[in-house]
């Protein structure tokens, strides 16, 4: 199976999709975007609730900051919502052997997501090009990059066990995502620091696997394609298996805007780094605001000059998301947009979103069945 040749337009539009590119300098408008397979007239728009009131950025992300010890040492987030949560918060044990392999398996639960739908739309063959494409191609070219920046000095890598497989084979043959951040038997041995940095890396990797998949669907299929390819594995898939595993690794369960922000929070693919700055708050008990001041796709469609393209980005993708496992948490729990692209200024924040609960005089309240069954031993 041969890779198809990328001509330079393809190559750049590639280049400037990888996490961080948006932040180098030199970045300019892309005439190629204008060759993509995109509607721009025909696709759902989601309101804002006030379209005069923009947000300046303010709070900025503190999750990643290594140089404040608050004391706590979290064995997981089972326990009550922390506005200034940092990953430094978790005990060394959490994060060595909790919050790890939970992104080890966020991963593999959003890269098995892509292929399984490709392969129902396109066949197995088709999946199978396109997975090893997208590793080869724009994977393991950062790995030695995401090596050095992330992992502890002297940590054991073992080569690519993918670049061990013929391309005769691959077919059939899924690729390998486990070896360069997948935590070891000593890891408790690290310092907490080194292990939030791993962590961190962890989600950058994810990030890359994801936006190398997403690429290689809009050079063959177009943009539209990868929208709707995103809009059905997340809701279909990717959303409920992500919220077992944050009760199985973390202990996020419940049902309240509290737990949905602890949600918020921790999820692997919006951690703080390259890509994303985000920021919690919790102005009334029942109500959570979380705001997206940094966000990838953002920097890269306005680098572009592409504003129109970011627009249906983003109501292709995040209000469903929000959306479907707001429900998961709770039926009644209500999202409301408070900034969405596109932005009128690039000092205010790329999006911004509010949760709270529907009282029974809501026309969308949905009736909770009450049971006098007493609970199961």
């Amino acid at each position: 199976m041969s890779d198809p040749q990328l001509d330079p337009d393809l190559q750049e539009f590639l280049e400037i999709r990888k996490p961080g590119a948006h932040l180098e300098e030199g970045v300019v408008a892309d005439d190629f975007v204008l060759m993509l397979r995109v509607d721009l007239d025909n696709y759902p728009k989601f309101a804002r609730v006030d379209d005069s009131v923009t947000y300046p950025k303010a709070a900025l992300d503190v999750r990643q900051l290594l140089d404040v010890d608050s004391g706590a040492e979290l064995p997981d987030y089972s326990g009550p919502y922390r506005a200034d949560l940092r990953f430094t918060d978790f005990s060394k044990e959490a994060l060595a052997t909790k919050f790890l392999p939970w992104s080890e398996k966020y991963l593999q639960l959003v890269v098995d997501g892509w292929a399984g739908e490709v392969a129902k739309r396109y066949g197995a063959e088709a999946m199978a090009e396109i997975e090893w494409t997208a590793w080869n191609d724009q994977v393991v070219p950062e790995l030695e990059r995401m090596k050095n920046e992330f992992l502890p000095a002297g940590a054991a890598y073992q080569d690519d066990p993918n670049q061990q497989r013929r391309a005769e084979d691959r077919v059939g043959t899924r690729v390998v995502y486990a070896g360069l951040f997948t935590p070891g038997p000593n890891m408790i041995d690290l310092s907490k620091e080194q292990l939030v940095t791993w962590l961190l890396g962890s989600h950058e990797y994810l990030l890359q696997c994801i936006e190398a998949w997403a690429a290689q669907i809009t050079v063959r299929y177009g943009l539209d394609e990868m929208f709707d390819i995103q809009w059905t594995l997340w809701g279909d898939s990717v959303l409920p298996g992500v919220k077992k595993l944050k009760a199985e690794y973390l202990g996020i369960t419940g049902n309240t805007v509290e737990d949905w922000m602890k949600d918020l929070q921790t999820d692997a693919t919006a951690m703080p780094g390259k890509a994303f700055d985000l920021s919690f708050e919790m102005p009334e008990p029942e109500v959570g605001v979380m705001t997206f001041n940094r966000c990838v796709a953002v920097d890269q469609w306005e680098s572009m000059g592409r504003p129109d393209i970011l627009e249906k980005n983003c109501n292709s993708t995040c209000p469903k998301s929000m959306i479907e496992t707001t429900k998961m948490y709770n039926p009644n729990m209500k999202v409301e947009i408070l900034a969405i692209p596109p932005r009128v200024d690039p000092g205010n924040v790329c999006c911004k979103w509010r949760f709270s609960m529907r009282t029974e005089d809501d026309p969308e309240y949905v009736p909770v069945e009450r049971t006098s069954k007493p609970p199961p031993d």
